[in-house]
């Protein structure tokens, strides 16, 4: 991972290939979940016991039905993100060694500058070494400032792009009822290291328009193996 000693800061946080692994992640899941059995009729029971269990049972697939869907639709969220992410990475990690070099122009000049002011002490004829000295500084300062001004306007796209994202992935059943959802911690812990878009995706997944509807043990255990939590 680029420190970015150039620029003096990370105008992209996140990692590209963190976003992959979730997204493929998340297509693993639903590929799993969608082989999922659910509870279903036993034809050799009968009366309200059988109908309860036949009822709860139709609700949990109704529950469960939408979320490999939307697994696979946050997995293609995830997938242009990444993507983006590494055109970003490739933009901060060229500003940052043009800034670097750029850096070093800067101390060079600034050390002739210092001797320059020297020499003017003992010999005022020098005024134009200290003069030429100072220019050279003053160019070498706004060429580094320039790289971090395009620096700072990655950073600011790059802001916008998380933004979005996020914002694709809470769509992705705003307005319907929520399910009681299973425990997203093992897909937390992947989706944390990068940006913060990433780590809405169990919300997402917990925003999937379905019927609500709590499921039974042997459902969230599915839900939660295929998501890799424990």
């Amino acid at each position: 991972m680029a420190e970015f000693r150039g620029l003096g800061f990370d105008p992209v946080p996140g990692s590209a290939d963190a976003v992959a692994e979730a997204a493929r992640r998340c297509v693993a899941a639903a590929a799993k979940l969608g082989d999922a059995p659910t509870p279903g009729e036993i034809p050799e029971w009968a009366g309200r016991s059988a109908q309860a269990l036949a009822d709860r049972a139709g609700r949990t697939r109704a529950g469960l039905a939408a979320v490999p869907e939307a697994l696979r639709e946050a997995a293609a969220v995830l997938d242009d993100w990444a993507g983006v992410l590494a055109a970003h990475r490739r933009q901060a990690e060229d500003l940052d060694h043009r800034a670097g070099t750029a850096r070093r122009v800067v101390v060079d000049a600034q050390d002739d500058v210092e001797r320059a002011e020297t020499t003017v002490q003992f010999s005022p004829g020098a005024e134009g070494e200290l003069t030429a000295a100072r220019s050279r500084l003053t160019a070498a300062q706004r060429d580094l400032d320039r790289l971090l001004d395009q620096a700072r306007d990655l950073e600011r796209v790059h802001s916008t792009e998380a933004a979005r994202v996020a914002e694709r992935l809470r769509s992705l059943g705003d307005g319907a009822p929520l399910p009681s959802a299973p425990d997203f911690r093992g897909l937390a812990t992947q989706l944390d290291t990068f940006s913060q878009a990433g780590r809405d995706l169990g919300v997402t997944v917990a925003r999937t328009p379905v019927a609500p509807v709590t499921p039974p043990a042997g459902a969230v255990g599915a839900f939660t193996a295929a998501l890799g939590g424990r």
